[in-house]
């Protein structure tokens, strides 16, 4: 008797380590969720001005996460983003922005960054009803602080 439950214990272990498990109602699904997202905005100074060729980028709160995507503001200070496919969840994403010519274009602006947390969505497309949640916009209105000069 006790050989016979030793041997069952061993077999579920292998069993489980494989793999293997034992659940009766579940349906078999494989895959992530994934959804579209493209952040927008615009980046102006304390005073409201906008700041031309700032860099933006759009970076995952992880590092093993997607590639970065990156863009500059126009002279209105406005820039997009290229739509990003992201897998789990969005939101988890950071806007950094960097003044990149420093003296030109209105002086030397502090670097600064939004969590796309904190800044709500808009979906703009629906999702297919499975994996893929549709596609969500997020615009960003970023103020930079110049930097102090001594």
């Amino acid at each position: 008797m006790k050989t016979n439950k030793l041997m069952m214990r061993l077999l579920s272990g292998a069993l489980i380590a494989l793999g293997f498990t034992s659940c009766e109602d579940m349906e078999d699904e494989y895959g992530s969720p994934s959804r579209d997202f493209q952040v927008k905005g615009v980046v102006t100074d304390e005073n409201g001005k906008p700041i031309e060729n700032i860099r933006v980028i759009i970076r995952d709160a992880y590092e093993y996460g997607y590639n970065p995507d990156t863009t500059y503001t126009d002279a209105q200070g406005n820039f997009s983003s290229n739509v990003i496919r992201d897998y789990g969840f969005v939101n988890e994403q950071t806007a950094y922005f960097d003044d990149v010519d420093g003296e030109a274009n209105g002086g030397a602006f502090q670097s600064d960054s939004t969590s796309l947390n904190d800044i709500p969505s808009k979906q703009t497309e629906k999702g297919d009803g499975s994996w893929y949640q549709g596609k969500y916009e997020f615009e960003v209105q970023q103020k930079l602080k110049k930097e102090e000069t001594n």
